[in-house]
């Protein structure tokens, strides 16, 4: 029999907007009432999670635009690793060379960067500015029980299929499967189509479609309960209203173990076990 995992997510659900020192300081002030006293294991953040999405070319987003683990989102992250003793998962905005990326930063409980996670299937908006990540990554955690848990990670469009070209290729499903990853952090900026609409269900449903080979897992070789956690971001810019419903959803067998609505920035934590 397969060991029982536990692990301990928050999840923070951020309102879009462009005021990078603002969103700290409010960012802050939620995360006062969590102390390394509740065992939190990982905490994340959207995709571009403390800036804005929508930038229409490079000159744009470049006062945001950082090196990975040198910038103030790094920074950000390091400082409530550190507090929390937890891993923190968060989105920004990278460059490298002359290169720019979509990207998100991991960092440990000390607080030191482990991972450079590069958004590989680019959404139409990222095109004005961003260069195609090369590859989907994973990275194994300690738990604060102990316990080890792999996980992959994806941005936003990362888990559809690349370019809309082929409905039938889950690239990213696919990636979890042959890691044999035991969950998928997804850190989004997902679009609202009906943003009168306060029903989530549609797509907490689409996003369970598109892990569809893990859910059909003893099919292809996959044989894990698995974890979707997911942190998207709400509100809204010139563009776009961003979708929220952030969520935990185990898989095999499927079970949605807590979500948040569309329209506010909140948080969520949950203590899960596989």
């Amino acid at each position: 029999m397969n060991q029982t995992i536990q692990v301990k997510v928050l999840i923070g659900q951020i309102n879009n907007n462009y005021n990078f020192q603002g969103n700290i300081n409010r960012i802050n002030v939620s995360l006062q009432k969590y102390t390394q006293k509740d065992e939190i294991d990982i905490l994340v953040f959207p995709e571009m999670a403390l800036i804005g999405y929508y930038y229409p070319d490079k000159t744009a987003i470049k006062p945001f635009l950082e090196q990975y683990a040198q910038g103030p989102t790094y920074e950000f992250c390091k400082q409530i690793a550190q507090r929390l003793k937890c891993y923190v998962a968060c989105g920004y905005a990278e460059i490298d060379g002359d290169k720019l990326y979509n990207s998100a930063v991991v960092v440990n409980r000390k607080g030191e960067a482990i991972l450079n996670v590069r958004k590989k299937h680019l959404f139409e908006t990222d095109k004005t500015w961003a260069n195609e990540g090369q590859e989907f990554k994973c990275l194994e955690i300690q738990t604060t029980k102990g316990q080890t848990i792999k996980f992959a990670f994806g941005i936003c469009m990362d888990l559809n299929p690349w370019e809309f070209k082929d409905n039938s290729k889950f690239e990213l499903a696919d990636f979890c499967i042959q890691n044999q990853v035991d969950g998928l952090i997804f850190m989004a900026a997902w679009n609202d189509h009906e943003p009168d609409n306060d029903d989530n269900k549609g797509i907490l449903q689409y996003w369970l479609w598109r892990l569809k080979p893990i859910r059909d897992g003893k099919q292809n070789n996959y044989n894990k309960k698995f974890i979707f956690i997911c942190a998207d971001k709400v509100g809204k810019d010139e563009k776009t209203q961003y979708m929220g419903s952030s969520c935990l959803i185990k898989l095999n067998p499927t079970k949605l173990i807590q979500d948040l609505q569309k329209k506010q920035e909140s948080y969520l934590i949950c203590n899960v076990q596989l």
